[in-house]
C-alpha cells in the first residue's frame, strides 16, 4: 500500500507513523494524520480552517457510533508518499497511485464512473460531457487498490487523475523513439500521454482538508464516507410512492381533475409536483401563492391530502422584487442578480431565518410536503460571477459550490426537522458530504443512457439521482423510461412542458401500470434498503463494482492512423470498458433497463454467485453475460439466498400499505434472511429508537419470522412464503 504526504501539522490524536520515502521536489511530505474511527483518517494543509467545509453544511455530523462499531482497516500510503505544496495562494495535494489503478468517483459524472486518465474541474454546473463540471462534483473518489480520498472544501477543484509525468518520479516509463531509423527497431509502443502515478489535486484557498477511508472492500468504503457524512437520508414511506408533476400553468381545478384521472386509471400516484405557475411571481421567484390559480392553498392543499397525495412546489431561489421577504432580504443578499433576483446569503442565520419563516407560514403550516429547488447548477452566465461579493465573506465560488447545499440544509434543518417531519425532495445540485440530505437531483439532459450511468455515478459520492421520465418519441421508449425511473430513489414522471401522462401510450399502458404497481409493492424491501443507507452507510442503489468488484473496469489504448491535420500524434486516446447500463437495486437485485439501440435485446453481466429471474425464480447464471430480450418487463435477477419481502397485493397509494400482508420470496438454494426495518413513516422519532426490526429468515425450505426490536409497525403479518428457487 501507499503513502499519503501532508505538511505536518501538530494533532492531538494518534497519527500514522512517518515512513521515509522521496518527496517530489519542492513539495513537502504529509507525515501527520489523526485517526478518526476505524478506516477513518483526516489531514490538515494550511489553514483549512478558513475555510467553508462540506461536512460542516451536513445534515448530521458523523455517525461515529456505527463507524467504531466496524472493523479496524490498514492506512492504505505506507509506500510512495502524499505531499502538499502551497504557493502563491495554489494548495497542491498529491496522492500517490499506481499505473493499473482505476480510478472512480467524483460526483455524478454522467459519461461513465471510471476517471483514471482525466483532468476534471469539479465545479457545479450544468451537465458538461466529461471535464468534470456536473450538477454534484463531489471531490471523493475511490480507487480499485481499495480506499477512498474526500477533498473536503467548497472550492473549485482541478484535478488531475493520472495525467502529468513528474520528472522526480520513480515509476516513469522510459522515452520511446518515435521516429527510429530502420536499423533500430521501436523498444515499445510510443505514447503521447503515459499515464501518471498521482492523483493531483489544485485549488485556490487558504487551506485544505483531506479525509482517507480504507475499508474491507470497495462498498465498505463508501459506507464508511456516508457514515462520516451523517449517514444516509431516511425518506418518508410516501417519498417512495410514485410522482407526477403538472404543467407548469396548472391551476387547481386542473390540478385536482389530473389526480382524479390517475385513480381513473389504475395508476399509483403519492405526490403531485406544482410547477412555477402555483406562484404570484417566477424567474425571479416569490414564493407566496397565485391567488387566480389557487384562490384557496390551505383547502386545496388539505384536499389532496385526503386522498393521500403530498404536494411538492418548484422554487427558483432568487428573490423577485414583488416578493414581501424582497426587502429584509436585500441587504442579506450578494453582489448580483441571477434572472433579475437578489441571491440570498444562507451563510448568514438571519437570512435563513427570514425564508424559513416565510415558508413556515405560507407552506409547511398548511400541509406543503417538500420542495424543487431548480436552477442552482449553473450555467457561468447564468449564476453569479466569481467576482461576486456576499455579506458573509464567503467566496462567489465557494457560494456556487454549496448554494444547492444550503438550501437543502435550510429546509431540511431549519424547516422539516425542528417540525418533526420528514421530506423528500428534488434539487439541481448538490456536492460532498449531502448523503443525509432528503433530496434527489434530476437534469434536464435527457439521454437514457446517460440517465442510467447516474444512478451508479450517484452511489459511490453519496448523492441520490432521478432519472426522471418527460416525454418518448415510440411507445417502446416511454415503456422503458419508466422502467427505469421505477427502480430509482424517486419514481418521477416530469410533465411541466410535455404534458404526458402514464397512459399516454396505450400499446404499452397495462405494462406501465404492471411496473409502477412493482415498485409499490417492493415498498417493505425499499424502505428497508434506505433504513440500511441512514444506518449503515450502505447506497440504496448502487454501481456493479460495489457488489462484485471483479466487474471493475479495464482501459485498452486505442489505434490511430498518423494524420497531419487532424491526429499529427497518431494519438487514438483510450478505451474504458465498463458496464454501468444495470446496477444493483436494494442488497439483492439487479436491474438491467431496456434503453436507446437496446430496447428489445440488451446483455445482462452477472456478477459472480447463482442468479435467478425475479418473475420465475428460473436460474439464469453465474458470474457470465446472458441476453434479454422480453421489453415488456425490466429485466430483474436476484441473487442466490435473497430473501425479498413484498406486499401481497398491489396498491395506489402508500397510505394504503399500512398493516398490509406481507407475501416474502426466497430466491434459489442457499439459506438466507432479510433484516425488516419499519417505522412510524413520517418523523425523525426513528432516530431515538422508535422502529422495529423483524428478521425473516429461509432455511430448509421453511420461513420463520422473529422480532428484534419491537416499535412502529408500517405493515402487516406475513402472509405467504414462497420458495423461487428451481
Amino acid at each position: 500500500m501507499k503513502r499519503l504526504l501532508v505538511s505536518a501539522i501538530s494533532l492531538t490524536m494518534p497519527t500514522i507513523a512517518a515512513i521515509s520515502n522521496p518527496t517530489p521536489a519542492g513539495m513537502n511530505p504529509i507525515d501527520a494524520w489523526e485517526k478518526l474511527a476505524p478506516g477513518v483518517w483526516r489531514t490538515k494543509i494550511g489553514h483549512s480552517e478558513k475555510e467553508l467545509s462540506y461536512t460542516s453544511l451536513a445534515a448530521r455530523p458523523p455517525r461515529f457510533e456505527a463507524l467504531n462499531a466496524l472493523p479496524e482497516a490498514p492506512f492504505p500510503f505506507q509506500g510512495e508518499p502524499v505531499s502538499s505544496l502551497q504557493n502563491d495562494g495554489l494548495v497542491l495535494v498529491r496522492i500517490p497511485c499506481e499505473e493499473d489503478e482505476s480510478i472512480y468517483g467524483f460526483g455524478l459524472q454522467l459519461d461513465g464512473i471510471n476517471k483514471s486518465r482525466r483532468v476534471l474541474d469539479l465545479n457545479v454546473d450544468h451537465w458538461s460531457r466529461g471535464g468534470g463540471r456536473t450538477h454534484a462534483p463531489v471531490p471523493f473518489y475511490i480507487s480499485s487498490k481499495g480506499y477512498g480520498v474526500f477533498f473536503n472544501t467548497a472550492r473549485f477543484i482541478k484535478v488531475h487523475a493520472q495525467v502529468g509525468n513528474r520528472k522526480d518520479s520513480s515509476n516513469n516509463p522510459a522515452p520511446v523513439d518515435r521516429n527510429p531509423p530502420p536499423q533500430e527497431p521501436a523498444a515499445g509502443p510510443w505514447m503521447a500521454q503515459p499515464p501518471a502515478n498521482a492523483i493531483e489535486a489544485n485549488l485556490r484557498a487558504q487551506g485544505l482538508e483531506v479525509i482517507v477511508f480504507s475499508g474491507e472492500n470497495l462498498q465498505d468504503i463508501v459506507s464508511r464516507y456516508n457514515l462520516f457524512c451523517g449517514g444516509g437520508a431516511m425518506p418518508p414511506l410516501w417519498g417512495l410512492g410514485f410522482w407526477h408533476r403538472v404543467p407548469a400553468s396548472f391551476d387547481a381545478a386542473e390540478s385536482t381533475k389530473e389526480v382524479e384521472e390517475f385513480a381513473k386509471h389504475d395508476m399509483p400516484l403519492d405526490v403531485l409536483g406544482l410547477e412555477p405557475g402555483w406562484m404570484t411571481r417566477s424567474y425571479p421567484c416569490t414564493f407566496e401563492w397565485q391567488k387566480h390559480r389557487f384562490p384557496d392553498p390551505a383547502g386545496f392543499t388539505q384536499a389532496m391530502l385526503n386522498r393521500g397525495v403530498r404536494l411538492n412546489l418548484w422554487e427558483n431561489p432568487y428573490i423577485s422584487p414583488d416578493a414581501k421577504i424582497h426587502k429584509a432580504l436585500e441587504p442579506l443578499s450578494g453582489s448580483h442578480m441571477v434572472w433579475l433576483g437578489i441571491v440570498p446569503d444562507l451563510v448568514l442565520p438571519e437570512a435563513r431565518q427570514i425564508l424559513t419563516d416565510q415558508h413556515r407560514e405560507d407552506h409547511l403550516a398548511i400541509g406543503v410536503s417538500g420542495y424543487k429547488i431548480d436552477e442552482v447548477d449553473g450555467y457561468d452566465h447564468w449564476l453569479w460571477p466569481e467576482h461576486a461579493v456576499f455579506p458573509s465573506g464567503t467566496s462567489a465560488e465557494s457560494m456556487r459550490q454549496t448554494y444547492g447545499l444550503l438550501w437543502q440544509q435550510m429546509l431540511q434543518n431549519d424547516l422539516y426537522r425542528p417540525a418533526n417531519t420528514r421530506t423528500w425532495s428534488l434539487v439541481r445540485s448538490s456536492n460532498g458530504a449531502a448523503a443525509g440530505m432528503p433530496f434527489t437531483l434530476y437534469s434536464d439532459s435527457y439521454d437514457h443512457a446517460e440517465y442510467i450511468t447516474g444512478l451508479s455515478a450517484a452511489s459511490l459520492g453519496g448523492i441520490l439521482w432521478t432519472p426522471e421520465v418527460r416525454s418518448a418519441e415510440t411507445p417502446a421508449e416511454w415503456l422503458s423510461r419508466l422502467q427505469t425511473v421505477c427502480f430509482s430513489p424517486v419514481a418521477m414522471l416530469n410533465a411541466w412542458a410535455s404534458a404526458t401522462k402514464p397512459w399516454d401510450f396505450p400499446e404499452v399502458t397495462d405494462q406501465v401500470r404492471e411496473v409502477i404497481h412493482l415498485r409499490m409493492r417492493l415498498l417493505p424491501y425499499l424502505y428497508t434498503t434506505f433504513a440500511d443507507y441512514n444506518r449503515k452507510g450502505i447506497p440504496p442503489i448502487r454501481a456493479m463494482i460495489l457488489e462484485d468488484e471483479s466487474m471493475i473496469s479495464t482501459i485498452e489504448e486505442k489505434s490511430a492512423e498518423l494524420d497531419d491535420v487532424n491526429n499529427p500524434y497518431a494519438d487514438g486516446g483510450m478505451l474504458i470498458l465498463e458496464q454501468n447500463d444495470q446496477f444493483m437495486f436494494g442488497p439483492s437485485i439487479l436491474v438491467a433497463p431496456y434503453y436507446g439501440s437496446h430496447s428489445k435485446k440488451r446483455s445482462v453481466r452477472l456478477p459472480k454467485g447463482d442468479w435467478f429471474d425475479f418473475y420465475t425464480g428460473e436460474f439464469v447464471g453465474n458470474g457470465t453475460t446472458i441476453e434479454v430480450s422480453s421489453p415488456e418487463r425490466t429485466p430483474l435477477f436476484v441473487k442466490d439466498g435473497a430473501v425479498i419481502p413484498l406486499l401481497s397485493k398491489a396498491i395506489n397509494n402508500t397510505r394504503e400499505a399500512k398493516d398490509q400482508t406481507l407475501e416474502v420470496r426466497h430466491y434459489g438454494k442457499a439459506p438466507g434472511s432479510f433484516e425488516l426495518y419499519e417505522d412510524d413513516g413520517l418523523t425523525f422519532d426513528h432516530e431515538n429508537g422508535a422502529f422495529s426490526l423483524r428478521n425473516l429468515a429461509f432455511e430448509d425450505g421453511k420461513g420463520t419470522e422473529t422480532e428484534i426490536n419491537k416499535g412502529p409497525r408500517l405493515f402487516g403479518e406475513v402472509a405467504n412464503w414462497i420458495s423461487m428457487g428451481k
